[in-house]
């Protein structure tokens, strides 16, 4: 028998990230053991997951504010924004789990007990050695040794083989500093918070309040339907770009919002309680926004300004040649003469558009499958596509699967065409493409009217061209999932198959909810996209059905799996006990680990 020393692994963070990797572990592991490979077990990474929190699970943990100051950067009122079916588990039922049928969306609290009894169901001490309450410091790359020097906050040192950054795309909260200058020296007289800010104490800066948002993504949507729920008076959403979740709403319950398209805030009235903005346009060739003069707007009586201005990944730990080029464009590889877009729908209308430079794509110019090229024993786990958990859990086993050599490390010059390759296959895909290339962009605005079909999210050609970028997201994560022996077969890079394609209906399903609802309909007053009729919802797993809320989301009192579904409605009835085992199983995990099993 050949004698193999293990890798030793450093693994920076317990959220979904660590966590789906210590579980893809450990499952590699109970099969080799099951096998009796011995010398697959001997060869398997030694690894030592740092967590700076007192227990796992990153975003969807909500005990911050009772005593843990150094949890996560997310906001309280979170719930999914996408259909759960999509991120549910090969090994983990949400029918195992919570013993009958769920709503389409679920809040933290459900997401958190799912996420931890998966990784302890058959190992109940699986967190036992993840040292939390340990902040890392520093990461440094000794290129003679080849060895990662990792320096914690207690000032302690220790070397590792391989390093895998998991610490999460959230780390901190993203304000922009122009705003917030502009803000403090006009002397704006109410509350300014980020949305990471908002906790227990949101209701006193929301009730009766007229409040405003910078920015239109997940969050300001999460948080505008909160405050509407907590009787705020008027809510007004502020954005540059009007691409998020917010401006894709069509209604808001009470008529209480109001989204301000392409609009930057640029001054405070003399009184410090009206907020003035300017009417913005993108200027495609300095890819940038500028005010259109003369176009100004005031908001009175401000109470309260959230900035749902994003949060940015922590690299800050890393040093300075470890930290991935998250800003770098593709210039001048990209054979844009050459390259010529394939036929789609959009063509009739904007004819064949040449390739610009490309902005930030999930196959970044300097990494290779999550790993960087230039020292390629440094890996990244996070969402590169528009399913989290479920692209989290892939690229967790393909990180497994690089760090015991299954996935080999091909010559520098084979991962820039892979990357290359991959990039122009995405492009041929129109939605990606208008993502991702400024001038496609560009012509796509200027040519395309608001009478056109890409208007209409509910026109034949339009459903059939998110149905082509969810089966483009897909696919790339099927190739990942093969290559990396994920155990959930969802088809490959060419081809998606039955359970694939289910996946992809889910996200066109996804795509329509905000566009479903009408501000003349009865039932304008209560309704969110979370109370859409879930039917078309199914578990590809189990065919459960997703059912609706016990009641309307805005008349939730808690997220407590008793007040969110009825147990008398539905062919899947949960009885009283099928409740008291998940919640007390749910109570039970959490609090093991917050009283410092783990």
């Amino acid at each position: 028998m050949i004698d193999t020393i293990p890798p030793s692994v450093a693994l920076i963070g317990c959220g979904p990230s660590g966590m789906f990797f210590l579980h893809a572990l450990a499952i590699r592991r109970a099969k080799l053991e099951e096998e009796g490979n011995v010398e697959g077990l001997a060869a398997l990474p030694v690894v030592t997951c740092f967590e700076r929190s007192s227990g796992p699970g990153g975003v969807w943990r909500s005990d911050r504010f009772s005593g843990d100051a150094k949890s996560t950067n997310m906001y309280e009122a979170l719930w999914t924004n996408g259909p759960k079916e999509a991120m549910e588990f090969f090994d983990h039922t949400y029918q195992e789990h919570f013993g009958c049928a769920m709503p389409m969306f679920l809040p933290r609290e459900c997401v958190l007990s799912y996420l931890l009894a998966r990784c302890t169901k058959n190992n109940p001490n699986f967190f036992d050695n993840v040292k939390f309450n340990t902040g890392v410091e520093s990461v440094k790359h000794d290129t003679k040794l080849d060895k990662f020097i990792i320096k914690l906050f207690d000032k302690t040192e220790s070397s590792f083989d391989k390093c895998i950054w998991a610490a999460g795309l959230n780390g901190k909260p993203k304000i922009p500093s122009s705003i917030d200058a502009l803000l403090t020296s006009g002397g704006f007289q109410g509350k300014i918070m980020h949305s990471s800010q908002t906790d227990s104490n949101f209701d006193q800066y929301v009730r009766g309040k007229n409040v405003m948002i910078i920015g239109d993504a997940f969050s300001a949507e999460d948080l505008a339907l909160q405050a509407i729920k907590l009787g705020v008076e008027s809510v007004e959403i502020v954005t540059r770009a009007a691409e998020g979740a917010a401006s894709d709403t069509t209604a808001w319950p009470m008529d209480k919002v109001d989204v301000n398209e392409n609009y930057i805030v640029s001054g405070v009235t003399d009184d410090g309680r009206g907020i003035v903005l300017s009417k913005v346009e993108l200027d495609h060739d300095q890819d940038k926004y500028v005010e259109i003069s003369g176009r100004h707007i005031t908001l009175d009586d401000i109470d309260t300004i959230i900035y749902c201005t994003g949060y940015e990944p922590n690299f800050e730990m890393l040093d300075g040649n470890l930290r991935p080029a998250f800003d770098i464009k593709f210039k001048n590889e990209i054979p844009k003469d050459s390259w010529k877009m394939s036929t789609n729908p959009m063509s009739k209308d904007l004819g064949d558009i040449p390739l610009n430079d490309i902005k930030p794509w999930p196959e970044l110019a300097d990494m290779y499958r999550g790993r960087l090229i230039s020292v390629p024993s440094m890996f990244f786990i996070f969402e590169d596509a528009d399913v989290p958990l479920f692209n989290i859990d892939v690229n967790a086993w393909r990180t497994l699967a690089q760090v015991t050599g299954d996935l080999p490390l091909p010559p520098p010059e084979e991962m820039r065409r892979f990357n290359m390759e991959t990039l122009l296959h995405a492009m041929h895909d129109p939605i990606e493409r208008y993502l991702a290339d400024g001038n496609y962009k560009k012509h796509w605005m200027m040519t395309i009217g608001d009478d056109h079909w890409s208007e209409d999210m509910f026109s034949r050609p339009m459903k059939g061209m998110m149905r082509n970028y969810w089966d483009l997201q897909y696919r790339l994560i099927a190739r990942d999932a093969l290559d990396s022996g994920y155990p959930l077969d969802i088809g490959t890079y060419e081809k998606l198959n039955k359970k694939g394609t289910a996946l992809v209906s889910l996200g066109v399903i996804d795509e329509c909810v905000r566009f479903e609802m009408d501000e003349d309909s009865p039932d304008a007053s209560w309704r969110t996209f979370r109370d859409c009729n879930p039917s078309k919802c199914h578990s590809i797993f189990t065919g459960t059905k997703a059912v609706p809320l016990k009641c309307h989301w805005l008349d939730l009192e808690s997220c407590e799996i008793i007040d969110i579904i009825d147990q008398t409605a539905g062919e899947e009835k949960c009885s009283a006990r099928s409740y008291h085992r998940v919640q007390t199983m749910a109570k039970s995990v959490v609090s093991k680990l917050r009283l410092g099993r783990a």
